[in-house]
């Protein structure tokens, strides 16, 4: 098996023995974790080890931990707050570098790897479902600063960071989750504002996660970003000079799921310049996938050639995130995360004007998750 691009999602809380037997035969480059694996400390971290046990080189680990609404850890480590509300009190900077501290800190106790945080988005005057109160600012400066300083804190904890959607869903029409997003503003807008975050903290986080957004003003084909060679090479390694791996968001999303069978989307999220390809919710769709882009790497010189430029990045990226870990320290017990957040949570308070906690009716999520409703029941994207 040539090495590997993909990453993928578990099930449940504990391996199936299909899940033992692909990750043991077709071992991917990365799991991604989300709160559907997580029951308890023990068994979390207990369910990580097993995964690395299954092969030689084992794959990365890669979560959502943002706090706030996309807070996988929400049921160990409860009263993390939002991105957003750094902005609304005292010594933001330092504080969001704290947080980075102790999200890291979890995270190297669990031995995962890589946070997919933070959001650089910039959103307009009403943020797209999805990004509410997940975003650090509503300006590049403040997002740089923050965002900065939590990439900063994370990294010094031994965990490295991914910048989420290039390039920018800040103004989205819509939820990539559930269909297409579209972000109608000319290069130059897009220059100005959404990609200045991307350009200054990209190559200090050494990763970047593509998104679904369709930017028609850029690309008139208007393919989501994922599948855009303009996005996601013309402007990323070119109009920014980012070079570390490029990720994609996960590609069961319906804003390109529903654009053509996984064999498809797959080839052109390759050809388009991703190096890491997410598929979080059907693992046994994998070994195909797996075996349908190797015979591809053998049938066509472009491909071929994409692909090798990706397993070098992908491997540069690996080496970062093990220098990362040799030198950071790992907590003695969970005990002394849960009292590192303790103290977090409550300077963090502390520094927050009083405020009310209301969830407007417009924000409440009123879609059903069940099968047969346009979702599977197995994602948890938010």
């Amino acid at each position: 098996m040539i090495p590997d691009l993909f990453g993928i999602g578990l099930t449940g809380k504990t391996l199936t023995d299909l899940e033992r037997r692909i990750l043991r035969e077709s071992t991917p480059y990365a799991v991604v974790l989300f709160g559907r694996n997580i029951e308890n400390a023990e068994q979390f971290r207990d369910l990580i080890a097993e995964v690395k046990s299954l092969s030689a080189k084992p794959p990365l680990f890669m979560i959502d931990e943002e706090g706030g609404r996309v807070d996988r850890l929400r049921n160990l480590v409860p009263g993390l707050p939002s991105a957003e509300a750094f902005g609304e009190g005292e010594r933001p900077r330092e504080l969001s570098e704290w947080f980075g501290r102790l999200i890291g800190m979890a995270l190297r106790w669990f031995d995962i790897e890589i946070d997919l945080a933070p959001v650089v988005d910039i959103p307009g005057g009403l943020s797209p479902k999805g990004l509410e109160r997940r975003t650090f600012g509503r300006d590049a400066e403040t997002v740089i600063d923050l965002a900065g300083a939590f990439v900063r804190g994370l990294q010094a904890s031994g965990v490295a960071a991914c910048l989420k959607h290039w390039p920018g869903i800040g103004i989205g029409s819509a939820d990539p989750h559930y269909g297409a997003t579209v972000i109608d503003v000319p290069l130059e807008e897009l220059r100005a504002r959404d990609l200045v975050p991307f350009e200054r903290l990209g190559n200090e986080a050494a990763a970047i996660m593509i998104g679904h957004g369709i930017y028609p003003q850029v690309d008139p084909s208007e393919s989501p970003a994922t599948l855009s060679r303009k996005l996601t090479t013309d402007l990323l390694r070119e109009g920014i000079g980012f070079d570390g791996v490029a990720i994609s968001d996960d590609m069961e999303m319906h804003a390109v799921s529903d654009l053509g069978a996984y064999e498809e989307i797959t080839e052109r999220a390759l050809v388009a310049g991703n190096d890491v390809i997410l598929f979080c919710s059907h693992i046994e769709r994998v070994p195909d996938l797996q075996t349908y882009l190797a015979r591809r790497v053998l049938e066509d010189r472009r491909i071929a050639d994409r692909y090798a430029e990706a397993v070098r990045r992908c491997d540069v990226y690996r080496a970062h995130c093990e220098q990362l870990r040799a030198n950071a320290p790992v907590a003695s017990s969970f005990d002394d995360v849960i009292d590192e957040a303790v103290r977090f949570v409550e300077e963090f308070e502390r520094t927050r004007p009083h405020r009310e906690i209301i969830v407007p009716d417009v924000d409440r999520r009123k879609n059903s998750r069940t099968p047969g409703k346009g979702r599977t029941g197995r994602e948890e994207w938010t």
